[in-house]
């Protein structure tokens, strides 16, 4: 038995001496690790040279490494590479190796773990590289109490017609065991803190990605995307994905955090700034990755243009297992660089921000407790057909959360759902802002209030019925207070009805006073002005100030303040393809009797400027599919390069929303860019104007006098033409012969002759009919003009 013992402390001994000596760079021998492959290919030991594949190892560029050659396998075939057994280990252990799989290579490789019972899993996988180099992957393999094993597998596609042609060929090369031994106690939090001036800090590069994170200072390659500079001090550097050529859309960059700890009791709060700029900005996600299980869960995520500065990002971290951050980007087009920077890790929640997106709880919103019902923190679909929202509005994948309060058969009518902020000081805050999802047949209503700490309620926003199936913005200015207060955001069902989910999502308290209503000058925001995204169109209006870095094309000042610090909202033509298409939505408005008028200031100069429309769509039209509507304005080619202003009246009998499409050129060097728009329930036309009662006698004596004057002009003409008539000879009257009519003659009113022969002008008759024709014709005018 002491024998038995012995021999496996000696295993244990060896197995820990193997570990301490990696990394293995097979530059004298395999490091123990053993070919155990049964197929007719095989893991080999290869120096590097210019007639292998890869010609360069990873440790020396001319140093050794291991391979699998698939290029004369006929058949599908699996080749192992395993490690010696290894002893336990602890929650921090990862292996770090770096692998080279050959551009359009058949084979792929796997990283599989065995435990001493005999149970397998696969702890990692790779089909292909984009191109051929070396990539290095930190993987994660977690405690082991029990000796466990590790091996490499790769498998080859069948090859169709007998071998492959070309080069297929998957290899390995300084394989290593990090923090492994169970005595391993992982450094403070404020290890991973990074501000990439130098480096990557403790971050590492993933290797399940086809792009690489870029350090960068100053502005990108590419115009009309991406950050001028860092945002620790303007002139340092930062992360970014390159997302022009060779780039394409769908592919993905990852950045990975080391393992870190269990978050503790009061968790920790990870900070980091991004910027994503651009008309085809793609997404940006964290994820949380726990080691024990392994398992990764989306935490936050950002799509589509945010406007060109750097923005926040605060997440609570308050995972209990070992686990790591990963930061993902993902192309969306060509201008769609992203950018991060100034990531911090900081023990305890993080400070109360302004904006709740709700991605990762509640932001200490509370459920009332006097009500009926509570709202729901949801993602996805609701469970009810035909109602509620299929996304979030943050992210705009079935993935984001949001609350919302579901409809049941059951419901009565009047029964409350109500949820409030944390409570805010009272010289806090002067606008607030959110977004709300109302769809379906049987809805409710959703108002929002302002409560004093004493419990005293001000209504603030209130709306009711059906929205149609988008995501709605709604804003209402604070009322001034003495105590703190907070927000209340309550539901109002309507009795029983399965049709009835309504939703909010991304409360904001913003310490500016909200923009009027119906007006945007763009200085600040986009105000109630939306991109559509979901992949509808091809591109997004962009927030703009100054010249465009496109030449002899858009404005070189804002409309709102002539000068280049006003800001405007444009379409980057340098992006995308001929007939792209680029919306840009506004809020719902209600039906008003007099109608909407629509004032905008409009930029189109470039010589190849293409068409830009303006629609109005309603719930009806979207649910039908039309994302654009019924076209009521529309403009095309080059208007030179100034401001102009045009007006739209709309009067419709349901709710609806204005939609601007501008469709991209031939080429580049068409800009079009928007600034100004007023919305405000009335016509666009002048009214009449109503003198007041007071001045009835004057105008009754005016009308008498008027009157009397033209019935005397028109006894005057009569009497004028009733002696012209008896001043025509009687006894030799005029004959009018066929010949003569049929050259469409006209009759003077004057002169008793024919126009033709020798008296009168056909314009004479002309103007008069001209005058006095109760139908004129006036050429019939659908559409509102450009120039009003």
């Amino acid at each position: 038995m002491e024998a038995v013992d012995r021999a496996c402390l000696e295993i244990w001994h060896q197995a820990q001496m193997w570990i301490s000596e990696s990394p293995c760079t097979f530059e004298s021998d395999q490091c123990h690790w053993t070919d155990t492959s049964d197929g007719q290919t095989m893991w080999q030991r290869q120096k590097a040279n210019n007639n292998t594949e890869p010609p360069t190892d990873h440790t020396t560029d001319t140093g050794y490494y291991m391979r699998v050659n698939f290029s004369q396998a006929s058949t599908q075939s699996e080749a192992q590479l395993q490690s010696p057994t290894l002893p336990s280990s602890s929650p921090y252990c990862q292996i770090l190796f770096h692998f080279h799989i050959s551009a359009e290579s058949a084979g792929s490789l796997r990283v599989l773990m065995q435990q001493a019972e005999g149970s397998e899993a696969i702890l990692w996988s790779r089909s292909h590289n984009t191109v051929s180099r070396w990539t290095s992957e930190h993987l994660p393999v977690g405690p082991h109490q029990q000796p466990y094993k590790v091996w490499f597998s790769s498998v080859n596609k069948a090859a169709e017609g007998g071998t492959a042609t070309g080069d297929h060929v998957v290899a390995l090369d300084d394989i290593s065991f990090l923090n492994c031994e169970q005595s391993y106690q992982p450094p403070a939090l404020s290890f991973s803190d990074c501000a990439f001036e130098e480096d990557l800090c403790s971050w590492v590069q993933g290797a399940e990605d086809e792009l690489d994170w870029l350090s960068r200072s100053g502005p990108t390659e590419t115009p009309n995307t991406g950050p001028a500079g860092d945002h620790t001090t303007g002139e340092g550097k930062y992360l970014y994905i390159k997302t022009s050529l060779p780039s394409e859309k769908g592919n993905v960059a990852q950045l990975k955090s080391s393992l870190l700890p269990p978050a503790g009791e009061n968790g920790y709060c990870l900070t980091f700034w991004y910027h994503m700029f651009g008309a085809t900005v793609g997404s940006l996600t964290m994820f949380l990755q726990t080691v024990d299980p392994l398992k990764k869960t989306m935490a936050w995520q950002k799509s589509g243009n945010q406007g060109d500065e750097w923005l926040l990002v605060q997440s609570h971290v308050t995972l209990q297992n070992v686990h790591q951050v990963i930061l993902e980007a993902t192309v969306g087009g060509e201008a769609g660089d992203i950018a991060i920077d100034d990531i911090s890790l900081v023990h305890g929640p993080c400070p109360a921000s302004e904006l709740c997106d709700f991605e990762e709880g509640s932001c200490n919103w509370q459920q009332q407790t006097t009500d009926d019902f509570d709202w729901l923190r949801h993602s996805g679909y609701t469970h009810n057909p035909n109602t509620g929202p299929d996304s979030d509005h943050t992210t705009n994948t079935p993935a984001g959360h949001y609350y919302y309060l579901p409809s049941s058969s059951a419901d009565q009518t009047g029964q409350k759902a109500a949820m409030s902020s944390p409570l805010y000081p009272s010289g806090k805050g002067a606008c607030v802002q959110l977004w709300y999802h109302m769809y379906g047949e049987g809805m409710g209503t959703l108002n929002v209030y302002q409560q004093s700490e004493d419990g005293k309620e001000a209504l603030i926003f209130s709306q009711t019925g059906d929205q149609g199936r988008l995501w709605r913005f709604a804003q209402a200015s604070l009322l001034p207070r003495v105590q703190p207060y907070r927000i209340v955001v309550e539901g109002v069902k309507v009795g029983p009805t399965q049709k009835g989910d309504m939703a909010f999502d991304d409360v904001q308290l913003t310490d500016a006073q909200c923009p009027p209503h119906g007006f945007c000058d763009f200085e600040n925001t986009m105000c109630s002005w939306s991109n559509l995204g979901g992949e509808v169109d091809q591109g997004d209006w962009l927030r703009g100030a100054g010249a465009s870095p496109n030449p002899n094309t858009g404005p070189s000042v804002d409309h709102t303040t002539n000068s280049s610090r006003g800001h405007y909202v444009y379409v980057d033509s340098s992006v995308g393809e001929w007939g792209d298409t680029f919306y840009l939505i506004s809020d719902v408005l209600q039906p008003s009797t007099r109608g909407h008028c629509l004032t905008f200031w409009y930029h189109m100069s470039g010589d190849h400027v293409g068409t830009l429309k303006l629609y109005i769509n309603d719930r009806k039209m979207h649910a039908g599919g039309s994302e654009d509507g019924l076209v009521k304005w529309i403009e095309a080619g080059n208007k030179g390069d100034k401001w102009q202003e045009a007006s739209v009246h709309v009067k419709h009998e349901e709710a609806f929303w204005f939609v601007f499409v501008y469709q991209r050129g031939m080429n580049t060097g068409g800009d079009a860019a928007l600034d100004d728009i007023t919305i405000e329930p009335r016509s666009c036309y002048p009214e009449p104007t109503t003198e007041p009662s007071h001045n009835t006698d004057v105008l009754s004596i005016g009308l008498a006098v008027g009157l009397t004057l033209l019935a005397g002009v028109i006894i005057v003409i009569i009497f004028f033409i009733v002696a012209q008539k008896c001043s025509c000879k009687m006894d030799q009257p005029t004959l009018v012969n066929n010949d003569v009519t049929a050259q469409n003659a006209v009759f003077d009113l004057y002169d008793c002759a024919i126009d033709g022969t020798q008296h009168g002008t056909e314009s004479d008759i002309s103007f008069f009919n001209k005058l006095y024709d109760p139908f004129p014709q006036v050429p019939d005018d659908p559409m509102a003009s450009s120039d009003a």
